[in-house]
């Protein structure tokens, strides 16, 4: 098992490029020396969303090591002056002696998901900013959960690594709540996952394991004809990873 986190990131209008650049010569050279992180990658918004670091990380405990850091800190104040006001919310930091400081800072609140092994994240491999990120956000039923899991693999898994331009997927569940969980897969392009996307073939697995779903959990994305109206669909993003770092196997932590 290792731990996958996002991080949601909102930027100021016009500071996509320079936030881009940050995150290239400050973020990622300081990842890569973090213990624990075997990857890491800005994703930036095909459609509007919010953009998203991406880490991945040996444990949870890694991760959480490093929120606790005074690298992530710094790493926040000195990207503040990019990020929307609308980013996150505000806490008071402490300075080394333990007492409150004046200095206000965006804390951003980190998903986390657990991913079942870094090899199913091989189409990751040697941090390539060319890869297309496709991500589905799903939430089961408690006491399905198992079914959904064991249909993603013989069902979901077989069809998009059939798919032309696919370099992987993988599930990830949340750390919080199991019942969180996001597909993502990984392309060559943005064309391939376009053509994925209108062939119908999500729209057919959606109706498949839309009885796993939970209920009254709004979505973007509404299932097809002659689904269960009772449950959720899933919501569909996607990124581009315009800046990525990967570790290789045996370096550092």
């Amino acid at each position: 098992m290792i731990y996958a986190r996002f991080l949601r990131l909102q930027l100021r209008p016009g500071a996509e490029g320079a936030f881009s650049a940050f995150y290239r010569d400050r973020v990622i050279p300081s990842l890569a020396e973090v213990p624990g992180c075997l990857y890491a990658g800005l994703l930036s918004p095909w459609r509007g969303e919010d953009h998203r670091s991406f880490t991945l990380w040996r444990s949870a405990e890694d991760a959480r090591a490093y929120e606790e850091s005074g690298l992530y800190h710094a790493l926040l104040r000195e990207s503040e002056p990019m990020l929307s006001s609308r980013t996150a919310w505000r806490v008071r930091l402490s300075d080394e002696s333990g007492e409150t400081t004046a200095i206000e800072l965006r804390e951003i609140p980190a998903e986390g998901f657990v991913v079942e092994s870094e090899e199913s994240t091989r189409g990751l491999a040697g941090g390539s900013p060319r890869v297309f990120v496709r991500i589905v956000s799903i939430q089961t039923r408690p006491d399905r959960l198992q079914e959904f899991v064991a249909l993603y693999r013989e069902q979901v898994i077989p069809v998009l690594l059939a798919r032309p331009g696919n370099r992987g997927a993988f599930l990830a569940e949340g750390a919080g709540d199991s019942s969180e969980l996001l597909s993502i897969s990984l392309w060559e392009r943005e064309e391939d996952a376009v053509r994925y996307e209108m062939s119908g073939e999500f729209e057919r697995l959606t109706h498949r394991l839309s009885g796993t779903f939970a209920p009254q959990r709004l979505w973007s994305f509404a299932l097809a004809d002659g689904g269960d109206a009772g449950a959720a669909a899933p919501g569909v993003t996607s990124y581009h990873v315009v800046q990525a770092m990967r570790r290789k196997p045996g370096e550092g932590g």
